[in-house]
């Protein structure tokens, strides 16, 4: 069992999409979902409410680089101009800051890849490296190769998709399946790329309750510290 100290003082960066912003703190900030707006109507109104930092406040930690982008998949989209996608060499090189390297990276990925309807697994039809990229399994695969090839003495922990519910909206029921793909297939590939990359794993779909949204997706105050919970959980009963 990981005991509390063990995290003190260390560096964590967040790798992730509008979940994981917070103006201010964000790159880049020109992407974030939780500007003043929504800092409003979610009631997280500061850095403290967000999940990420209950989590490094918990542990004692320091934030180094939230490398979170609002709209982000882990594949990579032939319509983006810029690589705003996690496999990309960009964003997995971008974790860190001034010459410090991260000492653990937190993967928040994969939601928008659902969103979308992506395809998970290979169906034999793809040939080049750059359509791999394009399958979530492949593209999530190649995003831990390259954030253990960059920063190769950090601890990743790769989370995956919770269960949210909307307290908001008396009619709200969660939907597994979106555009044909069901949630379980995305949890899956990021269990077995996270085992092979030898990344440990934060199973939100398994252990936490269902966080409260503003819609469906993005949390408020409630939620954060519903999905803050379960990641300290996680990592108090399985870290180093």
């Amino acid at each position: 069992m990981c005991k509390r100290s063990d995290y003190k003082n260390k560096w964590f960066s967040v790798l992730g999409d509008s979940v994981s912003t917070f103006e201010g703190y964000s790159i880049p900030e020109d992407a974030a979902y939780y500007d003043v707006t929504h800092k409003l109507s979610s009631g997280v109104l500061t850095v403290r409410d967000t999940w990420w930092g209950q989590v490094i406040g918990h542990f004692g930690g320091e934030l180094l680089v939230n490398n979170s982008f609002s709209g982000s998949t882990v594949c990579r989209h032939p319509l983006y101009e810029i690589e705003s996608y996690a496999c990309s060499d960009s964003r997995t090189a971008s974790l860190g800051r001034e010459g410090i390297s991260p000492d653990v990276i937190m993967v928040y990925m994969g939601t928008n890849d659902w969103g979308c309807g992506t395809a998970v697994f290979d169906d034999g039809q793809l040939d080049s490296a750059l359509d791999r990229s394009t399958l979530f399994f492949s593209a999530y695969r190649l995003m831990l190769q390259k954030l253990k090839a960059n920063y190769p003495n950090a601890e990743i922990w790769c989370f995956t998709l919770p269960i949210s519910r909307c307290s908001l909206s008396a009619d709200f029921s969660f939907p597994y399946r979106y555009r044909g793909r069901h949630i379980s297939e995305y949890c899956e590939a990021i269990r077995i790329c996270a085992e092979a990359c030898g990344c440990r794993v934060v199973d939100l779909n398994r252990v936490a309750e269902p966080y409260d949204t503003l819609d469906g997706f993005h949390p408020t105050a409630e939620g954060m510290r519903t999905i803050a919970d379960a990641v300290i959980n996680a990592m108090s009963e399985n870290g180093k």
